[in-house]
């Protein structure tokens, strides 16, 4: 109970110096179509491929163990030679920190290993409610933000989504709550834009365990800061999205920017309702329902190059949407 009043006095400490900040210089803020690099498939040569008419940036996968290998021992250089790529290339970079994974490889450096247990997913996830994870997380974007705020090509860093994929008992037995789950995104979404005082803060969610209310509480209390909202996933039929996540992005649609990610999953998306000629979603279809439904700024599309099944579609499809609307309105 003691974790609750702490993470408010941290809130209150971090929004005076933020408020300074903001008054003193914008955020950056490039919205339009960006592309998402996958795991595997995101060496600079790849990244080439990104350089497409209409698209303004890159957004790239980085582990917390690759960036800071031992407690307090930062690597930038992987993130600093993108920067180089980005600035030679004419786009802009979002780094996403990564604390969870799908499959079996650690996200966290060994130091943090005991709040990383194994999930349902096949991979690891961090404890982002446990304080030590929430105190050397927000140490590893204060130094981020020291090395790269200042570069132009830097948009910002981005988390990951808030849905856990750790079962019950794991919860339990690493003290799980939503009220800590719900402070600990507000703690470390407040500190970050501290301390990336011109760049942005991309913010994932889509299920929050135990009480998915939340999902709103945090995005009221970092909405006036800056914050990006959104998530993985435009997926007009989904019902889960459609009851328990898309609803946040009406209601805070010109209150903070929003962004969609269309994944693996979205290009091969049959339509589940009659009124269409097509068998999946189409690229335009999807681009649309985001811009007019979710209410999106920044469009992100995953670089996915191979369709599943045979039929379905690629990112090569969606190239043409990206030139047609290489600006727009939400």
């Amino acid at each position: 109970m003691k974790f609750l009043p702490l993470v408010f006095l941290s809130l209150n400490a971090l929004l005076a110096p933020f408020a300074l900040a903001q008054s003193a210089t914008p955020r950056k803020f490039h919205p339009g179509q960006w592309i998402v690099m996958s795991r595997g498939a995101d060496t600079q040569a790849l990244m080439a491929t990104a350089v497409q008419p209409g698209v303004v940036g890159i957004m790239k996968r980085y582990t917390w163990l690759s960036l800071e290998p031992t407690k307090g021992v930062y690597q930038f250089s992987t993130v600093a030679s993108d920067l180089a790529w980005a600035a030679a290339n004419g786009m802009r970079l979002i780094m996403m920190i990564e604390d969870k994974t799908f499959v079996v490889e650690r996200p966290d450096p060994p130091y943090l290993d005991a709040y990383t247990p194994r999930n349902r997913a096949g991979g690891y996830t961090m404890a982002r409610w446990a304080p030590t994870v929430v105190t050397r997380f927000n140490a590893l974007v204060k130094a981020l933000g020291a090395r790269f705020d200042s570069n132009y090509n830097f948009e910002g860093i981005a988390t990951q989504e808030t849905s856990l994929s750790l079962d019950s008992q794991t919860l339990n037995a690493f003290g799980y709550t939503p009220e800590k789950y719900r402070d600990s995104y507000i703690n470390i979404l407040t500190a970050a834009s501290v301390s990336l005082p011109t760049s942005r803060v991309f913010w994932f969610m889509n299920f929050l365990v135990g009480n998915q209310a939340y999902i709103g509480s945090i995005a009221s209390a970092v909405a006036p800061i800056g914050v990006a909202m959104g998530g993985p996933d435009v997926w007009p039929d989904n019902p889960s999205l459609q009851s328990m996540a898309y609803p946040f992005y009406t209601q805070f649609y010109g209150k903070m920017p929003l962004f969609g990610q269309v994944e693996s999953l979205c290009y091969s998306e049959p339509h589940m309702t009659g009124g269409y000629t097509t068998k999946y979603w189409t690229m335009p279809e999807l681009f649309n329902f985001a811009r007019v439904d979710m209410h999106v700024n920044y469009m992100f599309w995953v670089r996915v190059t191979q369709s599943s099944p045979s039929d379905a579609y690629t990112w090569a499809n969606a190239l043409p949407v990206m030139a047609a609307n290489s600006s727009f309105s939400p």
